[in-house]
């Protein structure tokens, strides 16, 4: 029965967990999106897995909570804990009780929005096939092209665990799951892809695809003029190229190829200071390469920091944004790095070429090709006046995005989607 005739449930793949007291949190992100939600639907329903303190544990990535009893719109909220089960046996025990709670959620809602990206305990896609069998009308969201993220995965891991995780991702999930998101996606009124990568890759399924993107800064995080001015003040007396990358230390951010790039500057004779933000599997194994190639007195991989206004910080007053992401994403870090007013210069990619415009061609370069991208950063480092030019233009293109803006684009798609098919 319809319980919120202008409700929206959300289910999702983040992660609650419980505080020391019992008190039910979330990631500072998720609470931050599920008040923008609420500012476009009357009430709104989030379904997360909730992670034990077991679970927590066995991940090397810090992840910032907040109680549940900090979001604004708690009055118009409901949070449905699922079960954490990532693991075949864990995920068959639950499926069907929790199939069940889902079914209940689904009836009681108008809107239906579902961020597949996944397969083994993944409940969003266990939603998808229950509003299938409800035929109920519902939305997909997705930020990156899952079944390759997954067949590449291997990559973070040595020795018997590559093997295994070659195994069980690249020879045997990655094809199901590209099967069942194809179907999935083929059965939803609506889709929402987060960037090109994935509209590419998913759009041609999809009845009423439609790019869209996802940021948690609002218009106030937007660089000031002043803070622009003071960065491209600083840039044009030949200081040290402050370089920056914000994200986890995972294969598929290219941490290895970032640090092979500022070794190539190094011996090119550029003087950098660089600056990599963000803890992962592979955070140690960086730091150990940073030391081997002498690299200590200029790059730093200094972990993961709480303090948003220490990262955006960091960003604003960087020269470059360089990333080397491997796989087909859509990273929030690339729209952070343009609202900041810093260029974003790294691999090709759908995402980061629409996001660049016609930058692309002067701050994009091959995926792997290490060597141009240290040529490229090398001549906006000597040619200052166009590295200010450039961060002008970016800081132009950043004005663009706000957390309200992107939410309200996505709240908005799903109401007209919906609205037709009833």
């Amino acid at each position: 029965m319809l319980k919120h005739p202008n409700g929206l449930l959300l289910v999702l793949s983040v992660c609650f967990k419980r505080s020391e007291s019992g008190e039910l949190m979330l990631e500072k992100q998720t609470c931050n999106g599920i008040d923008l939600w609420a500012k476009n639907f009357d009430f709104v329903v989030v379904a997360c897995p909730i992670l034990s303190s077991a679970d927590g544990e066995k991940t090397l990535t810090t992840v910032d909570y907040v109680c549940a009893s900090q979001l604004k719109s708690s009055d118009r909220v409901e949070l449905v804990p699922l079960p954490y089960a990532y693991h075949a046996v864990d995920f068959f025990l639950r499926l069907e009780p929790t199939r069940e709670i889902l079914a209940t959620k689904i009836r009681e809602c108008r809107y239906l929005c579902f961020a597949i990206g996944g397969l083994i305990g993944d409940w969003p896609t266990v939603a998808a096939l229950e509003a299938i069998r409800q035929m109920r009308p519902y939305s997909v969201w997705t930020d990156r092209v899952e079944h390759v993220v997954v067949k590449t995965s291997y990559t973070d891991r040595s020795g018997g665990r590559r093997l295994y995780r070659f195994l069980r991702d690249g020879v045997l999930s990655s094809p199901v799951m590209k099967q069942v998101q194809k179907y999935i996606i083929s059965k939803s009124s609506l889709g929402l892809f987060h960037g090109g990568e994935c509209l590419a890759a998913y759009g041609k399924f999809c009845k009423a695809p439609h790019l869209v993107h996802d940021i948690h800064l609002s218009v106030a995080d937007l660089v000031s003029d002043g803070q622009f001015a003071a960065k491209v003040e600083r840039s044009r007396t030949g200081a040290p190229l402050r370089i920056v990358y914000v994200g986890r230390a995972l294969g598929m951010k290219g941490p290895f190829d970032w640090i092979d790039v500022l070794d190539k500057l190094k011996a090119a004779g550029v003087n950098v200071e660089a600056t990599w933000l963000g803890d992962g599997d592979m955070l140690t194994k960086a730091r150990a390469a940073v030391e081997r190639l002498n690299l200590s007195q200029n790059v730093f991989f200094k972990g993961h920091c709480s303090d948003r206004a220490v990262v955006l910080e960091s960003i604003r007053s960087a020269d470059i944004f360089l990333f080397c992401h491997k796989t087909p994403e859509s990273p929030r870090c690339l729209v952070e790095a343009l609202m900041s007013g810093t260029p974003i210069v790294g691999y090709e990619g759908l995402y980061q070429a629409d996001l660049l415009g016609n930058l692309s061609s002067q701050l994009l370069t091959p995926t792997d090709d290490r060597v141009a991208l240290a040529a490229k950063i090398t001549e906006l480092h000597k040619n200052r006046e166009l590295l200010c030019s450039v961060a002008a233009q970016c800081k132009v293109l950043g004005q663009s995005f706000s957390d309200e803006a992107v939410f309200k684009h996505r709240s908005d798609l799903i109401k007209e989607h919906f609205r037709d098919r009833e």
